[in-house]
């Protein structure tokens, strides 16, 4: 435990998506109650759908998980529920119906899928949902901006800095840079910091973890990558590999 975190943020490994498999789709009801079932934290994306319900979803565009070229923003809930994941029976669940999954039973960390420069709207229709919620639970971005919205507004939340390197994830150019270095972190005082294992060690989370900040590594997916973590970080996300 560091000076500013709860037991359960470094003691209990996140399940990344939920604990899925080839039957289970990720981020799906069937994946947190897994991962609940299994004593893992749950760790899960927030995305808006075009009527403003946070609905737990990862990807820019339903392309990969349901099979439509299309935004979660573009959609409103009812035809959202229409979709499947994976060509089965699951559904993509609001955030509400994925805490009621849970039931406090585990720590949950949602992470907010904002990459714009305007923040509110997501975080605050995500907030009016986990300020009924009476489980463990802190929240993550990889935006900047999204982390002093909470801090203002929700002071007494925990709240986690996402970063690393990030090749490969879609995102503004103009946030890369400031992620790698962390450079809000003095500003924004993040409980914790999530970053990606292959781009530990860094000097920033170095930084992060002297000042008080938890160290969350993502994604870990082998033997061979829970071992390096173990070494680098306080907690891990997971995949396809039990801790």
């Amino acid at each position: 435990m560091t000076a500013r975190s709860p037991a359960w943020l470094v003691d209990v490994p996140f399940a990344h998506r939920g604990l899925h498999d080839h039957r289970i789709p990720e981020n799906s009801l069937a994946a947190v109650a897994a991962a609940a079932d299994a004593d893992y934290g749950v760790e899960l994306d927030v995305q808006l759908t075009a009527d403003g319900y946070p609905v737990v979803l990862h990807d820019v565009t339903l392309e990969r998980v349901a099979g439509a070229p299309l935004r979660p923003g573009e959609l409103p809930l009812a035809e959202l529920a229409q979709l499947r994941l994976g060509g089965g029976d699951h559904r993509v669940p609001t955030l509400a119906d994925a805490l009621d999954v849970v039931g406090g039973r585990t720590p949950v960390m949602v992470e907010l899928k904002n990459f714009g420069r305007r923040t509110g709207r997501l975080e605050g229709r995500a907030a009016a949902v986990l300020d009924s919620y009476a489980g463990p639970f802190c929240v993550s971005s990889f935006n900047p901006r999204t982390i002093t919205w909470l801090r203002r507004t929700r002071p007494g939340w925990l709240r986690g800095q996402a970063a690393g390197t990030l090749e490969g994830v879609p995102m503004p150019t103009w946030l890369r840079p400031l992620l790698r270095r962390m450079a809000w972190n003095r500003r924004n005082r993040p409980d914790f910091v999530a970053y990606e294992l292959a781009a530990l060690p860094h000097p920033a989370v170095d930084r992060a973890r002297r000042s008080g900040a938890a160290v969350v590594a993502w994604t870990v997916t082998s033997q061979d990558e829970l071992m390096l973590a173990q070494r680098l970080s306080d907690n891990i996300i997971f995949e396809g590999v039990r801790p």
